[in-house]
Formats: structure tokens, sequence, C-alpha cells
């Protein structure tokens, strides 16, 4: 276990990964995607630490990931909890992720312990992306409750969670405090400018303390993925400024 979470977290405490497990469930195909195994070198080449991938694309384009960690994503859904985490094992993936819903009345919570009991005996670090009332619920996503959903997962046998950006640091810090395992900013959807998205990985890693982000349609999506990675790259490992990780990624003021 030990072993895998330094594949994944790097000796400064922190990482950047790339999430890329859209294509498990998009309902249409993306250029960023289409060309999976090419963007994933251009993002290992900008300095991502890891990808977030299905498994059959952790298999298909094992060659792409070079010396990136890969994370499976795996569903809480499959009765066979451990073959899922078995498999997972099976071809390679230094971690494995699941989606859990708090605070919805479902079982997600309940699945992922069983699914943290099975990491724990194979000794693969796992990761919860706990979304408290589901993605639509956004009166749940207060401070307050991403930061009681991050303890939850932890309390399920989380190794690191990702969850949302709760908007400042300030509340972010409610999350930390409470979480009790390392925390990742998801990125969510395509922010406004780069600017943007270089603040917000600023005030979430370098301000508050995160372990660092899962960055996916703002890397995939870009025209220049390796760019983007690399001003990621800059900031949560280097400590750029903003404006310093426009510059590294060929674009000042933007």
């Amino acid at each position: 276990m030990k072993r895998k979470m330094h594949r994944l977290v790097k000796p400064d405490g922190r990482i950047l990964i790339c999430a890329m497990d859209h294509t498990a469930f998009m309902s249409e195909p993306v250029p960023g995607l289409v060309a999976f195994g090419e963007t994933v070198r251009k993002v290992v080449k900008g300095g991502a630490d890891a990808f977030l991938t299905p498994q059959g694309s952790a298999v298909n384009f094992a060659d792409d990931f070079g010396p990136a960690a890969v994370v499976v994503s795996v569903t809480t859904g499959n009765p066979q909890i451990e073959r899922v985490v078995a498999h997972a094992v099976a071809i390679g993936a230094d971690a494995i992720k699941c989606m859990v819903y708090p605070f919805t009345g479902d079982d997600t919570v309940d699945r992922a312990v069983l699914l943290g009991i099975e990491a724990a005996k194979y000794g693969i670090p796992f990761i919860a992306e706990p979304i408290p009332g589901g993605f639509a619920a956004a009166d749940k996503h207060t401070p307050e409750m991403i930061a009681a959903g991050a303890r939850l997962s932890a309390e399920a046998g989380a190794d690191m969670v990702k969850t949302f950006y709760t908007g400042s640091p300030e509340t972010m810090k409610k999350v930390l405090d409470y979480a009790s395992v390392p925390v990742v900013v998801l990125g969510g959807a395509v922010k406004g400018s780069m600017r943007d998205l270089f603040q917000e990985v600023y005030d979430a890693v370098i301000v508050a303390g995160c372990a660092g982000v899962a960055i996916g349609n703002n890397i995939w999506r870009s025209p220049d993925p390796e760019a983007i990675t690399r001003g990621l790259a800059a900031i949560i490992h280097g400590g750029a400024s903003v404006d310093e990780a426009l510059k590294i990624a060929g674009a000042p003021g933007k």
C-alpha cells in the first residue's frame, strides 16, 4: 500500500491527476477523448502524475501512460466487488476510485465500505469521490456537507478523497480539517478562462492546502492539453503564481 501511495503522491505530498474516465459515461465522443492515447502522451509530457481511467483504457493505452500512475474508476454497483478489485490489481492499477453519493439514501456508502475492505485486502489505495446529494443537488454542495461527505468517505476506508472546491480557501480548509485523509479537488466543467482555472487550483492547493487536483474537461477539451498541464504542474509542484503559470503555459494574461 505504501509503495503504491508513493506512486500516486509525490515527495512534496501533492498530486496532479488528469481525469479521463468520462468515456465510461459520456453520451457522445469528443476530440480529446477520441484521440485518447495521443492526449495521454501530451499530458504526460506536460507533467501529470496520474490518470483516472476506465479499466478498458487502462489496458488499451497502457504504453501511453508511461511513468504516470493509473487510477482505475470502478463502480460500487457491481455485486461482485471482490472481482472488481482483483481485476484492477491484475491489470496493474496503482489505485481504484469510485463515486459515493452521501445524503441521498442510496447504498453507495455501504458499498464503498465493502470496496474499501477489498482494496485493503489487496493492498491497493482506494480513492472515493463523494458528491453530497448527487450532482444535481446544488443545495447540498455546501462546505459543511462537502466536509461531511469527505469524512464519511474516509470512514468507509478511502485513502484519499476527490471532491468539490468549496469556493474559497477559508471554507475549503473546513473540508481539509475534517476529512482526515488527503483531499484532491475535482475540476468540473470548463472554466471561463485559463486564468480562472489556475486561480482556483492555486487557491485550493497553495492557499488552502489540498493535496492536488483531478482535472478532466479543462485539460482534454483544451486545444493544447500539454501546455495547460504544464501550467497546472507549475502551480501544484512548483508553487508558481497564477501569472507565472500562465506564462509557463504560453498564455500570459489569459
